[in-house]
Order: C-alpha cells, then sequence, then structure tokens
C-alpha cells in the first residue's frame, strides 16, 4: 500500500509539471492621426489715423499691423480678401463709396504690397511646423485714400484662408 502511495505521489508531481503551459499573446493598437490646421491672427495695432497732408498724399503706411500664427501638419496656403468692396463708414457724414483697392497687405519684410479686393489672393505659403519650424510672422497694411473721400472712422473686414496645399 505503500508503494502504491509512493507512485501516486509520484505520479502527481510530475504530471503537474506536464499540465504547465506557457501561452503568448500580442496587443494590437491602432491610432487615427488627421491632418490639422490653426490660424490665429492677432492684432498689434489700434486705428490709422491720417494727420498731415503728406498722409494724405503719400498714404500711411503700418508696420506690423497684425501677427498671424500658422500651425498646421500638412503643406499650407493663406490667402485674403475684402469682405465687401467699399469700407462702411462708422461716423456721420463719411463717404460709401470708398473702395477697399486703398488697402494694400503685404508680409512684413516684403517690398510689394498687394492690393485688397473681394478676389481672394495668396500672401504667403509653407510647409507642415514641427517643434522647430515656426511660423509665425507680421503683416505690413498700407492705406491711401488721397483726398477723395470725407473724413472719418472707416471700417472694412478681411477675411485670411489657411488651405492645404
Amino acid at each position: 500500500m505503500r508503494l502504491f502511495f509512493a507512485f501516486i505521489l509520484l505520479l502527481m508531481a510530475t504530471s503537474g509539471g506536464t499540465f504547465a503551459q506557457s501561452y503568448n499573446g500580442t496587443v494590437q493598437g491602432n491610432f487615427i492621426v488627421y491632418s490639422i490646421q490653426s490660424l490665429t491672427i492677432t492684432g498689434m495695432s489700434g486705428p490709422i489715423s491720417f494727420d498731415s497732408p503728406n498722409d494724405y498724399f503719400n498714404g500711411v503706411i503700418a508696420e506690423r499691423y497684425a501677427n498671424l500664427s500658422v500651425k498646421s501638419s500638412v503643406n499650407w496656403q493663406l490667402s485674403f480678401a475684402a469682405q465687401s468692396t467699399y469700407f462702411t463708414p462708422l461716423s456721420n457724414g463719411g463717404s460709401t463709396d470708398m473702395p477697399s483697392t486703398v488697402v494694400g497687405i503685404r508680409q512684413s519684410g516684403q517690398v510689394t504690397f498687394k492690393t485688397l479686393t473681394t478676389q481672394s489672393q495668396s500672401l504667403t505659403s509653407g510647409s507642415r511646423g514641427s517643434e522647430t519650424t515656426k511660423h509665425d510672422f507680421n503683416i505690413d497694411v498700407s492705406f491711401n485714400p488721397g483726398f477723395k473721400y470725407n473724413g472719418g472712422l472707416y471700417s472694412i473686414s478681411v477675411m485670411y484662408t489657411l488651405t492645404r496645399q
């Protein structure tokens, strides 16, 4: 009988090792990365004033009028256009026929101004950003209404459009 119990214990000790198994498994993770674009515009200047006859003869250039910051994971183009053909007078007696074309816009550091119209036109373009590549720049604005319009406070909306290249 002792031999029988010894045999069963021996059988249990060896069979326990044969039943132990090892399992391996993997987990696969998926994620989606979307293209993203962001445009932030910060005004850096208030209303532009015409204070002397030379301002009316030559116009006024507002350097660094606004700062534009583009964040994009794709190549991009930035365009601009006036929202209306004419300025809106905000004071009594202002002219209702001052066209958007009395304004020019350029990226700071550039030589030529682009005339503001209701037709969209490119301001600048660039490649996607990175931690070291930033797309922050200023714009200069040229105002030159001449002597054709009544004095007053005027407003016009300019739309900036960031598109994927």
